[in-house]
């Protein structure tokens, strides 16, 4: 008897180890995956380029960051915590501001993709706004665009964040979104106007007139 005890406990033991060593292997395979491609658009990954420039050292800059990583509902209340969790359970910040060195989210930016208004959109900035104002933290409203004023964010952001002090003009190439550079033409009509080019070229050409303002 003791024999067959010993033979069932081997043979489990066996079903088992071929089970998890090569079935469930099997049923991953089924499930392969692919990247989707970078995180932000273009027009984000300009916004983004702008915010870096901005904060330089004085914050780290996350985006899509899912609210339920940085709220929390304060109700003690099992069913009403569980209501207002799932509220936000499925949405994001566009970009958060974080201390640098506790990564606590100092400030949440939204940014707005120039579509139209929709029921949708409209419930999402009802619970940004209500999100952050019970929360205390504090929101930026910024509109998508190809180049941004680097100094009026820093003036937006210095507003709650007490190290970043408003500077100088930064442009970002409307093509790729790297950061510009001031240069001087040396030759031809415009000899000794300054204009803005992209820092890429020569793989990137494009220029912008530096009396172009942006707002």
């Amino acid at each position: 008897m003791e024999y067959v005890a010993i033979l069932v406990v081997l043979f489990v033991a066996f079903y088992l180890f071929v089970h998890q060593r090569y079935l469930k292997q099997d049923e991953l395979k089924d499930s392969d995956y692919k990247k989707k491609g970078p995180l932000l658009n273009s027009k984000e990954s300009a916004f983004y380029n702008a915010l870096i420039s901005a904060v330089g050292q004085q914050g780290v800059i996350l985006s899509k960051v899912a609210m339920s990583k940085v709220l929390t509902p304060k109700t003690t209340d099992k069913k009403s915590w569980f209501i207002a969790n799932n509220r936000i359970a499925k949405s994001y910040f566009d970009f958060v501001v974080c201390d640098p060195r506790s990564l606590e989210v100092r400030v949440v930016i939204e940014l707005d993709d120039g579509t139209p208004l929709n029921k949708g959109k409209v419930e999402r900035q009802k619970l940004l706004m209500h999100a952050c104002k019970s929360s205390g933290i504090p929101l930026i409203g910024a509109t998508v665009k190809h180049s941004y004023q680097v100094g009026k964010l820093r003036r937006l952001l210095a507003a709650h964040i007490d190290l970043i002090e408003a500077d100088k003009e930064v442009r970002f190439c409307k093509r790729c979104g790297s950061p510009m550079t001031i240069k001087t033409a040396a030759h031809g009509d415009h000899k000794g106007r300054r204009f803005f080019t992209c820092s890429r070229q020569p793989h990137c050409t494009y220029t912008e007139n530096y009396n172009v303002v942006f707002e």
